[in-house]
């Protein structure tokens, strides 16, 4: 296994920026007649495409190996929960509250990876874990009536799909490359992916001729994908190179970046307890990337 732990991190901030635009994307991609489960779909299949031609131009084996099974299972499970829960969040709440939502997936991965490892989590990490919760009640807490509970739900059942997606993704990378298990994984949730998408269009895609889709919202679309794709890369090479719960704190960046984009690109303002929330959670994913730098050390 490789372990080189600045290169990891490097390519962990690389794709929190990325990643930071999609949620971002795909909010106006719906506000210009795509829904997000078609930005969903399309972004699988630009994965699985691409990622194919990349490892076939390079010589690489499409299989799958037998100890490689139970950890692309896993790796396919969470992505396919991540990419419908987590997009679609943004139909139903603002793209900050559903990225304050989302990232408590990092203070997960600090909490678990001890006990995974076969030791307590430490009293530093507890309380970390119950400052980022806290953050995150203050934030959701006093206009829950008022928010979509839909969305919230999807945003959490992402956060908990991605602690898998990142132990699951450390384990598959001891067998196969980024681009063959991306391009694989990929092409296994397609189907599902589609299903979604013509389930909640009623039959029909919305982005095909003849549907809501605006030029703009078509546009909006494709950048998902082509975001996505150079994002989950430069991803998994982060797990490639350290550990999930070494690489997983510095990911913290994607929020900050996330909710610059929604204002920016959006208009969007979130309320005054969302904001002190979501600073709680940040400042939490912070403390726990100084835990994790103190364990490289």
């Amino acid at each position: 296994m490789i372990n080189r732990t600045g290169l990891g991190i490097a390519c962990a901030l690389g794709a929190a920026s990325l990643y930071g635009f999609v949620p971002n994307a795909v909010r106006a991609a719906y506000e210009n007649g795509i829904p997000p489960v078609e930005s969903t779909f399309l972004r699988t299949a630009m994965v699985a495409v691409i990622f194919a031609i990349i490892a076939v131009s390079r010589g690489e084996r499409m299989v799958i190996p037998r100890a490689a099974i139970p950890s692309f299972i896993g790796q396919s499970v969470a992505t396919l929960i991540i990419s419908v829960g987590y997009l679609a969040s943004v139909q139903f709440i603002p793209v900050g509250l559903a990225v304050i939502i989302f990232f408590t997936f990092p203070v997960l991965i600090m909490l678990s990876a001890p006990m995974i490892e076969g030791h307590s989590p430490g009293l530093a990490r507890i309380l970390i874990a119950l400052f980022a919760f806290g953050g995150l009640a203050v934030a959701v807490g006093p206009s829950f009536e008022s928010l979509d509970i839909r969305g919230i739900l999807l945003a959490a059942g992402a956060s908990l799909a991605c602690v898998l997606q990142f132990y699951s993704g450390r384990s598959i990378s001891r067998h196969m490359t980024p681009t063959v298990f991306g391009s694989l994984v990929h092409l296994a949730i397609l189907p599902a992916a589609l299903l979604i998408a013509l389930y909640a269009g009623g039959g029909t895609l919305r982005f095909f001729p003849g549907g809501t889709a605006t030029a703009t919202g078509l546009a909006f679309m494709s950048a998902v994908g082509m975001i996505y794709v150079v994002a989950y890369m430069i991803h998994m090479l982060s797990l490639r190179f350290a550990p999930a719960s070494i690489v997983a704190p510095f990911y913290n960046l994607e929020p900050v970046m996330t909710t610059a984009v929604a204002a920016l690109l959006l208009g969007e303002r979130l309320a005054i307890n969302q904001y002190v929330g979501g600073s709680m959670v940040l400042a939490a994913l912070v403390a726990s990337s100084r835990i994790g730098s103190r364990k490289t050390a």
